[in-house]
């Protein structure tokens, strides 16, 4: 049911006796509106390095938050994980992110600290799946140095919020008793916020929300199939998705933080936002998928905000002029966002 809260404008009106009365001339509705803890973006890593200007840029576009991606790789065949490898660029590798955060935090934005797995191109990371307990038990161990040795470092540069992990729903679907004891191992070494990044089709189903501080959502949410789907349109979509939120949010009491959520500047921008297969520009689509998460989502106090996904720190992204892509930069779904976060 929408809250609103309803205001009598009143107008005073002096009388020469000394005596006085209101006169109440409107009456105005004004929809609940949840106060975003975080105004986010998912940072993409700089190739050489972070510029005070990108900063200056997401600042003017009300951001009070960013995610930082160090990025590990799986070889499946060994059931491994590496990480801070000097091939990576360097804003996904230990250097990277330390100076990145501090940069964030000199411009007084918090940061969210989510490493990210790489298989191969094309490969779902929540189908990851191994044959035999030996091989899983070698990727966890890999996975586990991996996750810690970034809570370490969250720990060390005071980075507010650490996910320790993203859209792994197989795994912790088969072993969940390894992702409790990881939490605990991650809880000794790591004092401030901790959530996990489901996947919008799996949230549900995680075993362990009650251990962390926010129930965080992929939120690639399917809407519409329509080629530029209202805003109306959209907002009535939600609703399904809404009610299976809210009964898990109602069973935890904890808030919901989208750890990503976007949309492509193309046609049927809210049909699978997690697929790259439509390639027609609709800039006119991607805003008002923006729109339509925002005005349905605040009126949610459960709501913590979240990181739209993506923000390029490097300006490579502008060789393809008129190109599609998820990022909102140089966008009219960008002056969207900056409504919201204002």
């Amino acid at each position: 049911m929408k809250k609103t809260y309803f205001i009598l404008a009143a107008s005073l009106l002096i009388i020469g006796s000394g005596y006085s009365f209101y006169h109440f001339n409107t009456l105005t509705e004004i929809p609940y509106v949840a106060k975003l803890e975080y105004k986010g973006m998912n940072l993409v890593a700089p190739i050489k390095e972070l510029k005070n200007t990108t900063f200056e840029e997401l600042k003017a576009y009300h951001i009070n938050s960013i995610s930082l991606i160090p990025y590990a790789f799986v070889d499946i065949e060994n059931a491994s994980v590496h990480y801070n490898n000097k091939r990576q660029w360097w804003g996904e590798r230990t250097e990277g992110i330390i100076a990145s955060n501090q940069i964030a935090h000199d411009y007084k934005m918090t940061v969210m600290l989510k490493p990210h797995l790489w298989v191969n191109h094309g490969f779902y990371t929540g189908n990851l799946d191994f044959s035999t307990d030996a091989e899983w038990k070698k990727w966890e161990s890999d996975y586990e140095k991996y996750i810690l040795d970034f809570a370490q470092l969250a720990q060390q540069e005071k980075i507010e919020l650490f996910c320790f992990g993203t859209e792994l729903g197989n795994s912790v679907a088969k072993r969940p008793e390894y992702w409790m004891q990881l939490i605990r191992k991650i809880k000794k070494v790591y004092t401030g916020k901790l959530t996990y990044a489901a996947n919008w089709d799996d949230f549900d189903k995680v075993p362990f929300w009650k251990e962390l501080d926010y129930i965080g959502i992929d939120a690639y949410f399917p809407l519409s199939d329509t080629t530029t789907p209202s805003v109306l349109e959209l907002n009535d979509a939600w609703q399904q998705h809404i009610k299976k939120i809210e009964k898990l949010q109602a069973k935890t009491n904890k808030k919901i933080l989208f750890t990503e959520f976007g949309y492509r500047n193309s046609d049927q921008a809210a049909k699978e936002p997690w697929t790259e297969s439509e390639n027609t520009i609709n800039n006119l689509a991607q805003a008002n998928a923006y729109e339509s998460l925002f005005q349905t989502l605040t009126q949610k106090k459960w709501f913590a905000g979240g990181f739209a996904w993506k923000w390029y720190a490097d300006d490579y992204y502008k060789r393809e002029k008129n190109s599609v892509d998820y990022t909102p930069q140089e966008k009219p779904a960008l002056e969207t966002i900056k409504k919201w976060y204002q």
